[in-house]
């Protein structure tokens, strides 16, 4: 199988992954469990890229604001669109980053990671080692985190339940003032 292919076949685990973030951070307040790390509290901000494909053709819808309560993305949701990209923004402890998340190729793009101080008296490979650090800490708790999604993605709870509270949510966004 080419990887097109494969990418067009699962691209719905992405939009899922990228819906389920956005109601966990908005009604759950987006914590996270991650174990020995401790907890990574997770967030949509910024930019939502919403997307239908009719027979005239795709229609996108790009929302963008510094709160959380985005009330067109929100209705867009609620009218049929779907997530195809969010700003994202992860803290653990006193770290933050923020990342633009695409549901189709699942990659992190615009990437921030926390400011790492040089030290003009320590190793000067110390700088590049921080840094590669902190890339790998939100890598990992990005993986942990979609771990989590997908193990009540295949857990019965997710048709029975959690399809159901998340569509409820999405229809309320129609409704909001």
């Amino acid at each position: 199988m080419q990887i097109l292919e494969m990418v067009r076949k699962t691209e719905f685990l992405g939009r899922e992954f990228l819906l389920w973030l956005w109601y966990k951070s908005e009604v759950e307040e987006g914590i996270f469990d991650l174990g020995e790390k401790g907890k990574a509290e997770l967030w949509l901000e910024g930019k939502i890229m919403l997307q239908s494909e009719t027979e005239k053709g795709v229609e996108i819808i790009t929302c963008e604001g510094e709160t959380s309560d985005m009330k067109e993305a929100r209705f867009a949701l609620a009218e049929g669109k779907e997530i195809r990209q969010a700003a994202v923004k992860l803290a653990i402890g006193d770290n933050r980053w923020s990342f633009v998340l695409d549901a189709g190729w699942m990659n992190l793009r615009s990437f921030k990671s926390p400011r790492v101080m040089n030290d003009s008296n320590g190793d000067p490979d110390g700088f590049f080692y921080e840094r590669a650090y902190l890339i790998e800490e939100a890598l990992a708790a990005m993986d942990q985190i979609y771990a989590a999604f997908m193990d009540r993605r295949l857990s019965p709870e997710w048709e029975t339940k959690d399809r159901g509270i998340i569509g409820q949510w999405m229809r309320q966004g129609r409704d909001r003032p």
